[in-house]
């Protein structure tokens, strides 16, 4: 398919109508980034975008997840989020209020709390995301405070 058709497939999946300016400067980022793409790597990610593939929850049982979700619209169906909710009953669910398709550039910072979050169950474990070493004690302290009392907001 001519690349014209492939980045009109994908642009017919952003929002179209009124949104906040940081989900209008997160749509204009990904239309410009989508503008630089070539016809073959469009195609390519377009094909494993629409590969019907999943991680089989049964292997990964032993393994904290958390799924990450929008209220307000995005490409992903309320159908396609309830199956994902059915097949990891046990991870957690960080809840944006909006977000749209990308909430990792427009609610950045609230995506990058729950994701601390998320990695605090992991420090001082080898599967830190951080060597401790490079950690002081006082500021680890500073960083559980922290987010003990984003927590408390939400």
């Amino acid at each position: 398919m001519p690349a014209f058709m492939l980045k009109k497939i994908v642009l017919g999946n952003f929002s179209s109508g009124p949104v906040d300016p940081m989900m209008a400067d997160a749509i204009d980022f990904m239309v410009d980034r989508l503008e630089s793409l070539g016809q073959s790597e469009l195609a390519s990610r377009l094909t494993l975008n629409c590969q019907n593939s999943y991680v089989e929850p049964h292997k990964i049982r032993d393994i904290p997840v958390t799924i990450m979700d929008v209220f307000d619209q995005s490409a992903l169906s309320t159908e396609a989020k309830e199956e994902m909710y059915k097949l990891y009953p046990n991870a957690r669910r960080a809840h944006l209020k909006t977000g749209g398709n990308f909430p990792y550039l427009c609610r950045s910072a609230e995506v990058n709390l729950y994701v601390q979050i998320h990695l605090l169950q992991f420090h001082g474990t080898k599967y830190a995301a951080i060597d401790p070493s490079m950690v002081s004690a006082e500021e680890l302290e500073v960083q559980k405070g922290n987010l003990s009392i984003s927590q408390e907001e939400q």
